[in-house]
């Protein structure tokens, strides 16, 4: 009889462990994500604002400064859309898995 309540003992501390590092394991990843999800966000951010013109005296082809044309606007723009579109596919592995 003390054999068998020591290894239900045994088994619930086991489980009790387990239990526990499982949680600080989805902690930490919940954290991951969130930080993830953050800096992403921030990068879509900075996506608007290089896509936004100041309005003001400036010429639709001409940024808030008057030096940079639209062709580079354009390029800065594809460019960072480029960017977080590899920031999305580097994401998905983990969302799907």
């Amino acid at each position: 009889m003390a054999d068998e309540n020591a290894g239900s003992g045994s088994l619930l501390i086991s489980a009790l462990t387990g239990a526990a590092i499982g949680a600080a394991g989805l902690t930490w990843w919940l954290l991951a994500r969130a930080e993830q999800r953050q800096t992403l966000s921030q990068r879509i951010r900075q996506l608007g604002s290089i896509a936004s013109a100041e309005p003001g005296n400036s010429t639709p082809l001409q940024t808030q400064n008057g030096s940079e044309s639209l062709e580079e606007r354009v390029q800065k723009l594809n460019l960072a859309i480029e960017d977080v579109r590899r920031q999305l596919e580097d994401l998905s592995p983990e969302i799907n898995g």
